[in-house]
């Protein structure tokens, strides 16, 4: 049986003392956010999440085009508005932000083992 002491240490990060939740568990979030997050590609908002709790942060807009994401997201932020389509956003009447994130696809990425990378497909129809 392994004990729980060593257990952290292995799940140390590499030449430190600090594990990755430790920076969860540790990290003063006490008073109001002061950084502002805009989000692009949202997904379900795992970024957010992790950037809102590491900086101290608060997202206040995103822009997910998959209705049925969104509605995750907006379960778990549900007065972040979603801007939709980032073509079709007037940016001049977007509220600024300090953290512009933005998420990878996660459908329909191609990768090769070996010889040149397949890159992405064409878009979805």
């Amino acid at each position: 049986m392994t004990s729980s002491a060593s257990v952290l240490d292995e799940a140390r990060l590499p030449g430190t003392t600090v594990t990755g939740a430790d920076f969860m568990r540790d990290l003063d979030a006490s008073g109001d956010p002061r950084l502002r997050i805009g989000s692009l590609f949202s997904g379900y908002g795992g970024l957010d999440l992790a950037v809102e709790h590491v900086f101290n942060a608060k997202t206040v807009w995103f822009s997910e085009l998959n209705e049925p994401v969104a509605h995750v997201f907006w379960r778990h932020w549900p007065e972040v508005p979603n801007l939709g389509d980032i073509t079709a956003i007037d940016w001049s009447r977007v509220e600024p932000v300090d953290i512009l994130i933005g998420g990878f696809p996660c459908l329909n990425v191609k990768f090769t083992l070996c010889g040149s990378p397949a890159g992405l497909p064409a878009p979805l129809g």
